[in-house]
């Protein structure tokens, strides 16, 4: 006894049509009417899923291909548009299995064959590029590592030297100085300014106290110098990203950038002197991690924190940190000016709201 390939309903030996569904019986047939009568119907269905492949609509597709196959498990031309839907997605894998499956049903198809070897080098290259890839990292790694290392022990043999300079000078002048040794007794008390004898006997012999030093009237008062702090790499970058986020008028009253080259992220902190609503911040914090990804090629990885205004029981303002986010490399479009300002929270990972700040997670 055999059964119908599309509802398994009994057949008898002879029979050409299922007595349940009506569909033709094409398995293990060579019955030219019978596989023709199995065309008219597939045929304008494949039509169908491979016009909505072409259109770039794969899971409707992939039903369409999906109903073909429940009918005619045996169709060859179903499971090769299967493997082209999965190709044009990218899925190599899975469109190399589905042309090994039409070439099962059909191992003479020199069609189906040429596609699953295009596919097979294609997957062949996509696979040498990747090993590249994660050699080319782990070489970019390495040499970080040994350019911190380098400047750690350059900075280590600078601090060495210092010392050394020092202690020898120290020793030259220690060296050269006379040594004074004296067996007078020191004064019990001393006056406060330096006394000289009177110039002979008639004079008298109380001493006379040399004036004290006054400042000269009008004078300008010496101010000590103010320390400069060096400019760092990391104030060039925070330069860079706030002339970069005027250009689009936003304008944060603090910026700052620090740079982690182990972790390879950027932190960005920028706040606000007064209130900011939901708009200015998400916008500030979205332009500002564009600006680090634009200024720094190697950065895959953004932390935007936020700091608020709040008020003090003395009734001060204190800026303290309200917001914080983690923006990625990969998920910044190519225009990240145009993204509205309601679609920027779904790009964050990590985020933080705090509640002490009066922020809340957007509703």
């Amino acid at each position: 006894m055999k059964f119908c390939d599309h509802c398994l309903a009994p057949l008898s030996q002879n029979a050409t049509h299922c007595p349940e569904c009506g569909l033709p019986v094409t398995s293990g047939t060579d019955d030219p009417l019978l596989i023709a009568e199995e065309e008219r119907i597939v045929n304008p269905r494949l039509a169908h899923a491979n016009l909505l492949r072409l259109r770039g609509q794969w899971e409707e597709a992939m039903r369409a291909c999906a109903d073909v196959l429940r009918q005619f498990p045996g169709n060859v031309h179903a499971h090769a548009l299967m493997g082209d839907i999965y190709r044009d997605q990218g899925n190599l894998e899975e469109a190399a299995q589905w042309y090994k499956l039409a070439l099962d049903l059909a191992p003479d198809s020199a069609v189906d064959r040429q596609r699953l070897e295009q596919v097979q080098r294609e997957m062949e290259l996509r696979q040498k590029a990747q090993s590249q890839s994660q050699e080319m990292e782990h070489l970019q790694r390495q040499a970080r590592t040994l350019r911190i290392f380098s400047a750690s022990v350059l900075g280590l043999a600078v601090v060495i030297a210092i010392g050394i300079t020092w202690a020898f000078q120290s020793r030259i002048a220690g060296g050269s100085a006379p040594l004074n040794i004296t067996t007078s007794r020191l004064p019990v008390e001393a006056s406060t300014a330096p006394t000289l004898p009177a110039p002979d006997g008639n004079a008298g012999t109380a001493p006379v106290a040399l004036p004290e030093t006054q400042p000269e009237v009008g004078a300008p008062a010496t101010k000590p110098k103010a320390e400069v702090r060096p400019r760092t790499e990391d104030d060039l970058v925070a330069e860079k990203i706030k002339e970069w986020l005027r250009q689009h008028e936003v304008t944060p009253s603090l910026l700052m950038a620090t740079t982690d080259p182990l972790a390879n992220h950027l932190l960005i902190t920028f706040g606000y002197a007064s209130e900011m609503n939901r708009e200015t911040l998400y916008r500030t914090a979205w332009l500002s991690a564009a600006a680090a990804f634009a200024v720094q090629p190697n950065v895959q990885t953004v932390r935007i924190r936020c700091l608020v205004p709040v008020s003090t029981p003395s009734t001060e303002k204190m800026l303290v940190l309200g917001f914080a986010a983690d923006i990625l490399r990969k998920q910044m479009p190519p225009q990240p000016v145009d993204t509205p300002a309601k679609d920027i929270p779904a790009f964050f990972q990590n985020v933080y709201y705090n509640p002490v700040a009066g922020m809340t997670p957007a509703q």
